[in-house]
């Protein structure tokens, strides 16, 4: 299914916040396969299922922890980030960075390993980077910039990581950059996206965007 800009504002305006969660962040369509590598809409649903297997199985996760998210979900950012804001997924670099395919992986056992490599990793060198980490892990979530930052979490993740792309691009012919984020849990991957849908929500339902 297709959404316009103008149905995302429309229902940010007019939505409950956990409502527009679900239309665009939980149901199981997915722009990028349908407008980027073209698949019928028919088929999307089997195209969904193979992907996070594919994820699932690289990573050594449940196949119901993989969520695409972001702008490739939906062909537009859901992010409150200024400049990001309800921008359309960029295919070619022309009007500004060539957007990534983002993946959301739900575990708590990942997400408490890299915590606890995190933690055993920290030094002096590393405190720039640990104030950024440490934000996400308070709000419940592992950036995978972040893990490829820190030498003894990127040794380890990029093994699984990068065996993963390779499957993607090999057997979906994605095309684009990936990129990973762990969530501890359900939960927090729901307040995250709410806190971030009320944002957005503000800005528009008060003008300060169009």
């Amino acid at each position: 299914m297709k959404y316009t800009l103008t149905d995302i504002k429309h229902d940010l305006v007019s939505l409950p916040p956990r409502d527009i969660f679900i239309k665009y962040i939980i149901r199981s369509d997915n722009w990028y396969f349908e407008n980027v590598l073209g698949i019928p809409e028919k088929n999307i649903r089997d195209i969904i299922d193979e992907f996070n297997i594919l994820v699932s199985s690289t990573l050594g996760v449940n196949f119901n922890s993989v969520m695409a998210v972001g702008s490739s979900k939906i062909g537009y950012s859901l992010s409150p980030r200024k400049g990001k804001t309800l921008k359309n997924f960029s295919t070619d670099g022309k009007e500004r960075k060539i957007s990534d395919i983002d993946i959301a992986i739900v575990s708590n056992r990942l997400f408490n390993h890299y915590w606890e490599l995190f933690r055993s990793s920290y030094t002096i060198q590393n405190e720039y980077h640990y104030k950024y980490i440490a934000r996400g892990i308070y709000r419940g979530y592992i950036n995978e910039r972040d893990l490829v930052r820190i030498n003894e979490c990127r040794k380890e993740w990029s093994i699984k990581a990068n065996q993963s792309k390779k499957e993607l691009r090999r057997n979906l012919y994605l095309k684009h950059d990936i990129s990973y984020r762990i969530y501890r849990s359900w939960e927090d991957f729901e307040e995250y996206n709410i806190q971030s849908i009320n944002t957005i929500k503000e800005l528009y339902q008060y003008g300060k965007n169009t």
